[in-house]
């Protein structure tokens, strides 16, 4: 896993040579606490680094979010990703991508998806921007020692990613962006499914400055036993552009 992120993270620096916009970096910082009924402490942070170019794009970035709930773990997550679009403002547009989540809470030390598709940009203005995209995935999931011999369980498993993207500029300073993902599996076993849905509103404060209100739905058909399919978590956080 470690020698997939060296390798792009080194032909990032070789191909963005040739960019012409500077690098842009941002940090977020969010959390909630609540007392009474139920007590809870949620804490989440994230930070990305980007560069755009009309021949080639990259991002990369990494999230953590830590949560109990009366006392006891219940959010445990880290996630990483890096990405490279090439010709990103044209119709088609390829790509390829890395993410990697770990979350013991889901019986697993990591899992790792490699992707390699194209994009399909349906409409693009200064104020909205609407795409779909299909890709091959290849996921590998290192699951505890303890439920390995799960045979529904598969650490290596290929899958199709379709994904509709939409940016929305509402007014100067509000604005919305959706992503839905589905990956259902080609190999191993039938019935196996993937959808990620995320829902973010963005209000600008200042030039660097903004607030953003994340709406995430995650179904994974096949777990352990013990784990739920579906997750919704809500976030809020303070964002800083530089």
């Amino acid at each position: 896993m470690r020698k997939v992120f060296v390798i792009m993270m080194m032909l990032a620096m070789v191909m963005t040579v040739s960019a012409q916009k500077k690098w842009s970096y941002k940090l977020g910082f969010g959390g909630e606490l609540k007392s009474g009924n139920v007590n809870t402490t949620i804490f989440n942070t994230n930070a990305g680094v980007e560069r755009n170019d009309s021949i080639l794009a990259f991002d990369a970035g990494v999230s953590y979010m830590y949560g109990l709930k009366e006392g006891e773990l219940f959010e445990n997550n880290f996630n990483g990703s890096i990405k490279f679009d090439v010709w990103q403002y044209d119709r088609w547009s390829p790509f390829l991508a890395a993410t990697v989540n770990c979350n013991p809470l889901k019986m697993y030390d990591y899992r790792l998806n490699l992707l390699a598709g194209v994009k399909y940009r349906i409409y693009h203005s200064a104020i909205c921007d609407y795409s779909i995209s299909g890709a091959y995935v290849f996921e590998h999931t290192q699951y505890f020692e303890s439920i390995k011999s799960d045979p529904a369980l598969a650490d290596k498993v290929s899958r199709i990613s379709l994904r509709f993207k939409m940016r929305q500029k509402i007014t100067d300073v509000l604005s919305i962006k959706h992503t839905t993902f589905y990956q259902p599996a080609v190999t191993n076993i039938a019935g196996d499914y993937v959808i990620n849905s995320v829902t973010s509103l963005n209000a600008q404060v200042s030039k660097n400055m903004s607030l953003g209100l994340n709406f995430t739905y995650e179904h994974n058909e096949l777990v352990p036993a013990g784990v739920e399919k579906n997750d919704y978590i809500t976030s809020a956080s303070l964002n800083i552009k530089f």
